[in-house]
């Protein structure tokens, strides 16, 4: 109705405009007519800019927290916990927001410092220092064996018979870097291909699809699955690669860097990468459907990065100089992000801010 009214005004328009040409050559001025029509209407964003708020503020007997997510607004995860020195593998910490309401949760004894939380609609899985595994089936935490002990940086669930975990002792030099996936009743480690470089730690894992898995670790290591076997991929950086998502198997970005931030991105063929000199190493990233990605960095940087640019949006996180380690978003553009003091020695103290 809209179009139609405005197509009509400018019928009218057009008519009018004969009308004053005609009395101008006759020396008469008629009054202008405004239509009253708006030009096209600019394309919605998937992100803007945010008006970020401090949820919770963790001390020293909660610890940082590490990583953030939920199946829906409602229920949200967020995890992580205190160490004591960088060896220790330290005590776990949880908190979940129900309703809008974020409280503690309460783990399973002598659980250590959680690294990840992801799942699907019926379990919450969540990894850790140690090899920590363990899910919530909705009434109680279930622990699984996963025949390592060395830190889970990163989990993907695709389904509750297919879970990915990654991981490695990223303070070992002589460290190798573990895959691991859960089959629905027991985890098996992956056979890495070769690498053309030193690695001792795989940092996240995303997947579109059970035969379309990537994971990014230490000196830029990027390696896909596509179902039968993994490769691995270039981006042109030997930065550690922290954490990355994408929107499907043609758009993915990684992020990472320790005093510079780095942009890794796929686009469906080939990776391309640069630093951003106006940010600190990068921790975090969740992508909105529509393709502009959320990210989370060192000294409390929060930002919009709207692919395929490179260029980066600074918001006010409010956070500080506390580290943000992670971030998760939802269709409304709603973000959380979580983080802490990690870039201090422990013990640490965390935060978790979000947007409305």
């Amino acid at each position: 109705m809209r179009s139609g009214i405005c197509m009509e005004n400018a019928a009218v328009g057009a008519t009018f405009l004969d009308a004053v040409r005609r009395a101008a050559s006759l020396g008469i001025l008629l009054p202008l007519l405004v239509t009253g029509c708006p030009g096209p209407e600019p394309e919605p964003s998937g992100l803007s800019p945010g008006r970020w708020q401090t949820a919770v503020e963790a001390d020293a007997s909660v610890g940082a927290l590490l990583s953030v997510w939920g199946p829906d607004p409602h229920d949200v995860w967020a995890v992580g916990g205190q160490v004591a020195s960088i060896m220790d593998p330290g005590v776990g910490a949880a908190y979940r927001r129900l309703d809008g309401e974020w409280s503690p949760v309460e783990l399973p004894a002598d659980v250590p410092l959680l690294n990840w939380v992801h799942g699907t609609d019926s379990r919450v899985w969540i990894v850790g220092n140690g090899g920590a595994a363990l899910y919530h089936d909705g009434d109680a935490f279930v622990t699984t064996d996963t025949g390592t002990e060395v830190p889970l940086w990163g989990c993907w669930a695709s389904g509750d018979d297919d879970v990915w975990a990654v991981g490695g002792d990223a303070f070992d030099a002589d460290g190798a870097p573990v895959i691991l996936r859960w089959d629905g009743s027991a985890w098996t480690p992956q056979a890495l291909p070769p690498l053309d470089r030193e690695t001792n730690a795989m940092f996240k894992v995303w997947a579109a699809a059970s035969d379309a898995v990537w994971v990014v670790g230490a000196n830029g290591i990027i390696l896909h699955f596509d179902g039968q076997a993994w490769t691995q991929q270039l981006a042109g950086t030997g930065n550690d690669l922290i954490s990355l998502w994408g929107t499907g198997p043609a758009e993915l970005v990684a992020v990472g860097g320790r005093s510079i931030g780095t942009i890794a991105r796929f686009d469906g063929t080939s990776w391309s990468s640069e630093n951003i000199g106006s940010v600190a190493g990068l921790n975090g990233i969740w992508m909105h459907p529509d393709g502009d990605a959320a990210l989370a960095g060192n000294l409390g940087v929060a930002a919009i990065l709207r692919p395929p640019a490179f260029d980066v949006e600074l918001e006010d996180s409010g956070a500080g100089f506390l580290v943000l380690h992670g971030i998760f978003g939802f269709e409304s553009g709603e973000r959380i992000a979580v983080g802490g003091s990690l870039d201090r020695s422990p013990p640490y103290v965390g935060i978790i801010v979000e947007t409305p």
